[in-house]
């Protein structure tokens, strides 16, 4: 087994799961592609994934279903999950960050910078990447208070 980082890019859009992955090819990650969050579970539970790129807008099963099934599965300390969303909202990020994600990017959004991003999240320690998680739910219900819809 290789020792690169193996990361599931989750997008019902066809396109955004091959710029991800190119970029992530690039960084020298392997990754795999699921199209729905049925596949995702599926994928997921039957694989070794170090991360998880997740849409929260897919068309059977949601993201935050996913990521509900990674929590209840206890798999979610094990799998650094970045969320992306079309949503602005900071409550979208907040109820993925509850769940269990670690990051969240609001489309648009640079595929470059989603590679930085994992190779961050992973090699932080299971408890930095809950205290990060910790401070970006309080950024974005301080957002949320202040009005903003971005986070």
């Amino acid at each position: 087994m290789s020792d690169s980082l193996r990361v599931l890019v989750v997008d019902d859009e066809p396109d955004v799961r091959t710029v991800v992955g190119m970029n992530l090819d690039l960084a020298g990650m392997e990754h795999g592609e699921a199209a729905d969050g049925g596949e995702a579970i599926d994928m997921l539970n039957s694989g070794d994934w170090d991360a998880c790129i997740l849409d929260l807008g897919l068309p059977d099963v949601d993201g935050l279903s996913v990521l509900q099934d990674l929590k209840e599965s206890g798999r979610i300390n094990d799998i650094s999950v970045v969320v992306l969303s079309a949503r602005g909202s900071p409550d979208a990020a907040v109820q993925a960050m509850q769940l269990g994600a670690h990051a969240h990017l609001t489309k648009p959004f640079s595929p470059a910078s989603v590679a930085q991003i994992v190779q961050e999240l992973t090699q932080l320690t299971p408890d930095d990447r809950a205290s990060r998680r910790s401070e970006m739910i309080d950024r974005a219900v301080e957002l949320e208070r202040l009005g903003m819809r971005t986070i």
